[in-house]
């Protein structure tokens, strides 16, 4: 129940994101609600170092923490939310990771990777197939 919890989810990324944007050192730090300011922030990337700061930071962990995220993904917050390794993140990007990173791992969320990367050994093989091929 506790991670169905939508008003405590909206409450707690928000804390995090307003800390990220203080941290950031961001031109534009809004002083209304983030809700009214959605579709501009979304896309607002931030640097991942940031990120590295904000898990430092004691009101953004509480944050986390409220929110059942395990504090020892803490320090991986960085990479967890830039998966393409670009050293840059949205503050859309972020609040997606906040929500999937709630809770304990499923079942369900293990089965899923497995799938992802089976389906992207078969497209490797193909892409080393079709490279071959090419070659001859």
């Amino acid at each position: 129940a506790r991670h169905q919890d939508e008003a405590l989810l909206f409450s707690k990324a928000t804390t995090f994101i307003r800390r990220l944007l203080l941290l950031s050192n961001a031109q534009y730090l809004p002083d209304a609600p983030l809700s009214e300011l959605v579709d501009e922030l979304a896309s607002l990337e931030v640097d991942c170092d940031v990120i590295d700061l904000v898990v430092a930071d004691e009101e953004a962990t509480a944050a986390l923490t409220e929110l059942d995220i395990h504090p020892g993904d803490f320090a991986r917050l960085s990479d967890i939310f830039d998966p393409d390794n670009g050293g840059t993140v949205t503050v859309g990007d972020v609040a997606t990771g906040i929500r999937r990173l709630r809770g304990d791992p499923r079942r369900s969320d293990i089965i899923c990777i497995d799938l992802m990367v089976r389906s992207m050994q078969n497209q490797l093989a193909e892409i080393v197939e079709l490279s071959k091929s090419s070659n001859r």
